[in-house]
This record gives structure tokens, sequence and C-alpha cells, in this order.
């Protein structure tokens, strides 16, 4: 089949939250469709990676982001005259008008708009699976309990709301996360034809028995947060649990360190180096040694949407999680084998031991057999028609 596939970020390479089940995604699909992209690049390196996936896409468009603050200023014009922000970022007449180019030229049978702010490029004629990921209104929503203005985030967060219900109303069936993100939709509208799609994890790159051995790390006893660093919910939560939490710690197990590892730390981040036993190492090349190495990874978020691939990386890598009762809240009824419900700093002490993490994170996290339920959806479509 001809299948259209929006996405608003760069399915490539995945190496970030948003873009690594996009890019399962694409590459699955590629296999039985011929699939064509359309997407945003935030910078002329992404506009790259994009057309880079033409060695498996029937064809690519990419509408450009940048500069960024120019494209945020229209939106914030758009936002102050009643539109929702994220649907007023990710608007564009050039986008769409390469859509209904692609639809006048190949005989596209369906699409897959990838979260909710990509749903309105799809035409009217064209039946949809809508991957929505996560609520994101709710995202917005429980930002306004920690930022300010506090009315901005309340008035996004009801603006997008609108979008999602109206936009999931149209899509022939609609993807989320978790059991959790699909409760929160019903419960805007009851009659959504929802499904469950939890992420995977590529066992085969993040593996321990393949990662090089780091001497240094080896000789160190450390806690690991992995995260993008200027992402709010990553940083309020690890700065919070690197002045508050890990002092303790360090008194209760001599010797032990935070290191702390992303990409785009912020200046509150980097501040976190002063303290003893914290080390802000900031974008590195090679990830998986730093999980191979820990003693657990921590992922201390008070927001928590959909499911942190923080989590998964660090069972694949066999390593226990040690995780705020938000983030354990994503996982449903059945928590993770490996992962430990924080509820107190107490709760943070206990350092927990590796025992067949990996090998019972494989049987549930697995893209191949995750996958299958877009590829069922999609299906659908053709049928349907």
């Amino acid at each position: 089949m001809e299948l259209l596939y929006l996405s608003h970020c760069v399915p490539n390479p995945p190496d970030k939250g948003e873009k690594i089940r996009a890019y399962h995604e694409v590459t699955a699909l590629a296999e039985r469709h011929r699939v064509h992209l359309s997407c945003f690049a935030r910078s002329p390196e992404e506009m790259e990676q994009a057309r880079a996936l033409l060695d498996r896409c029937a064809s690519v468009y990419v509408a450009p982001l940048f500069p960024f603050a120019w494209h945020l200023a229209r939106a914030g014009l758009r936002f102050a005259a009643g539109a929702s922000l994220n649907d007023a970022f990710y608007a564009s007449g050039r986008l769409s008008a390469d859509v209904l180019g692609l639809l006048k030229s190949r005989p596209v049978r369906g699409a897959v708009a990838y979260t909710a702010v990509m749903a309105p490029s799809v035409p009217a004629e064209v039946p949809f699976v809508l991957d929505m990921t996560d609520v994101d209104s709710e995202k917005w929503r429980a930002c306004a309990r920690y930022r300010k203005p506090r009315i901005l985030f309340e008035t996004e967060a009801k603006r997008l709301a609108q979008l999602e219900v109206r936009e999931a109303r149209r899509a022939r069936r609609v993807l989320l996360t978790t059991a959790a993100e699909k409760q929160a939709l019903l419960a805007l509208d009851p009659s959504l034809q929802c499904s469950v799609m939890e992420n995977g994890v590529d066992f085969a790159f993040f593996d321990p028995a393949r990662t090089p051995e780091d001497p240094a790390l080896a000789a160190r006893r450390y806690l690991l947060f992995c995260g993008t660093l200027d992402d709010f919910p990553n940083e309020q939560g690890i700065a919070d649990f690197a002045r508050n939490v890990f002092p303790a710690l360090r008194r209760s197990h001599e010797g032990l360190e935070l290191i702390i590892v992303g990409r785009n730390p912020t200046a509150r981040i980097l501040a976190l180096a002063a303290l003893d036993g914290v080390e802000v190492a900031g974008g590195v090349d090679d990830v998986r040694p730093y999980y191979r190495h820990a003693l657990a990874t921590v992922v201390p978020l008070k927001i928590a949407r959909g499911i942190r691939n923080k989590v998964l990386e660090s069972l694949a890598m066999d390593r226990p999680v040690l995780a705020s009762p938000e983030v354990c809240l994503t996982f449903g009824e059945r928590l993770p084998a490996g992962v430990s419900c924080c509820r107190s700093a107490g709760d943070y002490a206990n350092l927990p031991q590796a025992n067949r993490i990996r090998e019972q994170a494989r049987r549930r996290f697995s893209w191949k057999s995750n996958l299958q339920v877009l590829h069922e959806a999609v299906e659908g479509l053709e049928r349907r028609r």
C-alpha cells in the first residue's frame, strides 16, 4: 500500500525519545508498504538526516522549523489569538501543499500521523491511524503545577486537549504508549477507538556483552541519570534528586557518586557539578559503558508521561532502575522486573541487585512484537476501504 507517514520530528537517527519510536515505525512499515515520509527538521543537519531515509522510504519531504525563534514567535502570536501553541507551531502551508501534491501523483491509500499535532495535516479523504504516543495535554496540565506563568500552561492544556479529541475522532484508530495514557484519553471521550502499543528497545545495541569495558568507570561506584537535560521534567527531577536526596545517599554509601549524562545541560544542571560526588558528563559519544558499570539508574521524575526510554535502555543493559512513583505508574499494573518504586528518599538508599533483568525485559519490550499493533491498525485502513 502507498502510505503517508507524517512526523513532527525527523525519525533519524534513533537517539532521542521521540525519534526512537518514529524511527522503528517507519522502518517496520517500509518493509511492508511504500512509505512517503513528511516531517519537520530543526536544523540543516536534520534535513540531511531525513533525506538519508530515502534508502527505505519511497519519498521524503522535509519542512524546516528553523530558525526556531522565528517559528516560536509566529506560534506565540497565534496562541495569543486563541490557537493551541503546539498546533500553531507545526502548522505549515508548505508541508500541506506537498501532501496534496503527493495525493495527486500517487495512489496513497492511508496515513499514519505521529502525534496529535500532525493529524490536522492529514486530508479529510485519507483514512489514518493516529499514534498519539502520549496525551500531551496532561503533561502541560502537570507543568502548570510547577511552572510560571501557570495560566499559560493551563490554557495550552485545555486547547491541546480539544485538538487531541477532535483528531482522535477523525482517526480510524488511536495508539498510545501505555494503558495509563489510554485511560487519560478515554476520560476526554469514552467513545474513542484506542489501543496500547508499548515502546521497545534495541537489544542488539544495548547489550552489555557487546559493550566495551571502561576501566575508569568500572573503578567507580555510581548512580546514573541519563536524559535530554534541557527537557523540563528531566531537569526538574534530577536537580531535585541531586540536591535533596543524593547527599543522604552519599552519607550512607561511602564513595557513592552520581553521574548525569545527556545533551544540552542547562545552567541549572551544570551548577550541580559543584555538589560533592556529582559529575555532569553532558553529552557522550556512547552511553552504554555508563549503563554497564552503574550500580543502578535513577529516574526521579515528578512529571512522567508515556514510557521513558532511559528505563528500557537500563533494563536492556541488565541494570536496575530506581524510579519515582510517577514513572512507575506509566507501566500500569505490571512493573517491569528490575524497576524499584521509590516513594521516599530512603527508598533510593536500597540499591538493588541485578537478577535476569535483561532476559525478562526482552519478552515485553521487543520492537518486533510490539509493532504488530501498528501493522494491524494500518492493514485495517485498507480492509475498511
